[in-house]
C-alpha cells in the first residue's frame, strides 16, 4: 500500500473539515487510486457520498468495496451499516438522492445484518452504544427487534 495514498486521505479530511467537500472526495478518489486496497479511503469516500452529496448507489458501493477489504473492522462495518439506515430513511421519506436497486426494506434488513456483525467484532464501548444505537433506529422503522433482550 502506497504512503501516499494515507496523504490523500489525511488530505481528503482536512479539506472536508474545511467545508470543501468536492476537493476532499476528489483526494479521497486519488487515495484510491494510489492504493487501491486503503479500506479507510473506501470508508471515507463512501460515508462523504452518501451524507454529503447523497450520491446513494456510489455511496454504498466504495462502503460495501471497504467492508470487503476490512471484514473485521467495526468502524467500517457501523459506517456501512449507517449509511444504509441514512439511506433507507431518505428513501422513505422521499428526501431525494441518487437512486439504489434495494427497497427500504431491503436496506435495514442488510443494515441490520452489518451492524451485528459489526458487535461480533468487539468494538469499543463507545463505537459499540454507537452501534447499538442505529441497530435500535432500525428495529423502530421496521419492527423487528434486533436483539432478543
Amino acid at each position: 500500500m502506497s504512503e501516499d495514498g494515507r496523504v490523500r486521505l489525511r488530505r481528503a479530511m482536512d479539506l472536508h473539515s474545511a467545508g470543501d467537500i468536492a476537493s476532499a472526495i476528489a483526494e479521497a478518489e486519488a487515495a484510491i487510486r494510489l492504493s487501491p486496497d486503503l479500506a479507510d479511503a473506501h470508508s471515507y469516500l463512501g460515508n462523504t457520498l452518501v451524507a454529503r452529496q447523497r450520491r446513494f448507489a456510489d455511496g454504498l458501493a466504495a462502503l460495501d468495496r471497504a467492508s470487503e477489504l476490512a471484514p473485521g473492522d467495526p468502524g467500517i462495518l457501523y459506517t456501512l451499516g449507517w449509511c444504509r439506515e441514512f439511506v433507507a430513511n431518505a428513501i422513505e421519506r422521499r428526501r431525494g438522492g441518487q437512486p439504489v436497486s434495494q427497497t427500504p426494506a431491503d436496506l435495514y434488513a442488510a443494515g441490520t445484518e452489518v451492524l451485528l456483525r459489526a458487535l461480533e467484532c468487539d468494538p469499543e464501548p463507545g463505537l459499540r452504544a454507537d452501534i447499538e444505537d442505529i441497530l435500535d433506529v432500525i428495529a423502530a422503522a421496521t419492527g423487528i427487534p434486533w436483539s432478543d433482550d
